[in-house]
């Protein structure tokens, strides 16, 4: 992937944001720039994540595709999943920069429709023109009278404290953010839903799948299952569901048991034997060594922190 005007010459990096931090409940993360530093350049990169930036203090510059956007204290600049992008700033400057996985945020086993969501973002086009880009500058004028700032800067307290129940807070925050985003890029004429890459049995076929993988995550769901149910070939379905989702179809799956694994750990007294093998699990030793890859904690030591703190 080329950069184009961007300070420097070269491919863009990919920036992976899967690290450690990332993992639970809610894929997200917040970064807190503090530079006194009166000149940095961040070169060109990209990632399969939202990047929300909200300015602080000071100003920035923000190299998109074929365009220039200065950031200004107040400013919002919502950066789309693999939007080319490189920073710069000749002044000390502040901001928060949110970043989050949208397959995450919107599907969920309780709301798999909100794939129509995910579809659109993730098969924009970036990098050709502004048109073609669903990234977004919203300047601290346009933002006033909303309640955008709050939720930004609610999200910072809640992601740093972490006190009880903050995934829920930040979670409502980013939809917060996210629904002011498409409603005012629908007021300026700029569907998400009217693009012509975007069909609608599209949407239809995925959120087939994903309805069936959230009925029958417990059972046996193979991929060359959901290909023939979507009249897909296998190749063919499976770089469907990853342009779709940003993530493999066994990966996702695995999201779906991991989730409802982790709920059964907190609000049932089930062994762990039982709950690996209630959420689709072929072994207990399988589920215990992907539980802590993902959630950086094993399902023994989530079970003894949850009793502890229920003790209190």
């Amino acid at each position: 992937m080329k950069t184009k005007n961007f300070p420097h010459e070269g491919e863009a990096i990919y920036e992976d944001l899967h690290r450690s931090h990332l993992a639970g409940a809610i894929a997200s993360c917040l970064h807190f720039m503090d530079n006194e530093n009166p000149c940095r350049e961040i070169p060109a990169h990209y990632h399969d994540f939202i990047e929300i930036i909200y300015g602080i203090r000071g100003s920035f510059y923000a190299s998109m595709a074929n365009r220039d956007v200065q950031v200004h204290e107040g400013d919002m600049l919502l950066i789309n999943v693999n939007e080319v992008h490189a920073f710069r700033h000749y002044e000390p400057c502040e901001y928060y920069c949110l970043q989050f996985d949208p397959a995450q945020f919107f599907i969920s086993p309780m709301y798999s429709t909100g794939a129509k969501y995910i579809l659109p973002i993730r098969t924009a086009f970036s990098g050709s023109d502004e048109e073609g880009s669903f990234s977004l500058l919203a300047t601290k004028d346009e933002l006033e009278g909303t309640l955008i700032p709050e939720y930004i800067r609610d999200y910072h307290r809640e992601f740093t404290e972490r006190s009880p129940g903050y995934e829920l807070a930040i979670r409502s925050d980013i939809l917060r953010i996210f629904l002011w985003y498409l409603r005012r890029m629908e007021k300026n004429g700029i569907s998400l839903y009217k693009s012509a890459s975007i069909q609608e049995d599209d949407l239809l076929r995925l959120n087939s799948v994903l309805d069936y993988i959230h009925k029958n995550y417990m059972h046996p769901v193979l991929a060359e299952q959901m290909a023939k149910m979507c009249n897909m070939s296998y190749s063919y379905f499976s770089r469907f569901f990853r342009n779709c989702m940003g993530q493999t179809f066994s990966d996702y799956l695995l999201f779906v048991r991991l989730t409802e694994a982790e709920k059964l750990l907190i609000t049932t007294s089930k062994s762990i034997s039982s709950i690996a093998l209630d959420t689709g699990f072929s072994t207990s030793s399988y589920f215990i060594t992907q539980f802590k890859k993902h959630k950086n904690i094993t399902p023994k030591q989530l079970k003894q922190r949850i009793s502890s703190d229920s003790g209190k």
